[in-house]
């Protein structure tokens, strides 16, 4: 005849257990946000608008903007697969991208202070910049795969202390672009976003990670 033996556990330590696990889970979470749909996310100025996963704006606009409003923090960083939908012949440098460590944003060409990286089609750049409601490039490279309008181009931008990284790579594989940059006087935190200048584009895959 089998002994079932039964250990009496205490409720309080039962409770502990539970607690720290959710604890666990909760703090997992909250180091990642995946970004489907248009809750969580605040425009400043544009036609945006979300569909099977995917982010989009409509707009013709200098410097339209969406933000991450849960995503305010120093050291962490955004990623997304950026597509061009439609560029404007009369227009030269057209670019989307995403934007880090971000504050006051405004409507209006430039009109917030962050960090900006995004993908310019006409010269076949990634370009880094910082606004403060004014525009200062700080570092530009050759992109070394092409970017088109209608393909998916990934991108990811990370701010750790007063350094930043840039990554740009074509998805399906092939060569990408990275880029470095210390900001002396760096600004130290804000939150994240999208951000589009000049064009019509679609980002999916949005994650914003703390480091």
């Amino acid at each position: 005849m089998k002994r079932v033996v039964v250990v009496a556990i205490p409720l309080a330590g039962v409770l502990a257990v539970c607690a720290a696990v959710f604890t666990l889970i909760e703090r997992s979470h909250a180091r990642r946000y995946h970004y489907e749909t248009m809750s969580g996310w605040q425009p400043i100025t544009g036609r945006w608008s979300s569909s099977s996963g995917t982010l989009s704006n409509a707009n013709y606009g200098r410097g339209d903007m969406l933000i991450a409003s849960r995503s305010s923090g120093a050291n962490y960083r955004i990623s997304a697969d950026i597509r061009f939908d439609l560029l404007f012949a009369d227009t030269h440098r057209g670019d989307a991208g995403v934007v880090i460590r971000t504050t006051d944003p405004e409507p209006g060409v430039d009109s917030y202070e962050g960090y900006y990286a995004g993908l310019r089609p006409d010269d076949q750049s990634v370009v880094l910049g910082r606004a403060s409601f004014d525009w200062h490039e700080l570092k530009v490279a050759r992109l070394a795969a092409p970017v088109a309008v209608g393909s998916w181009y990934h991108i990811e931008l990370s701010a750790n202390a007063c350094d930043l990284n840039v990554i740009a790579s074509p998805l399906g594989g092939g060569p990408r672009t990275s880029m470095n940059y210390h900001d002396d006087h760096c600004l130290v935190s804000g939150v994240a976003g999208l951000r589009s200048f000049y064009a019509q584009a679609s980002w999916r895959d949005v994650n914003i990670t703390r480091n």
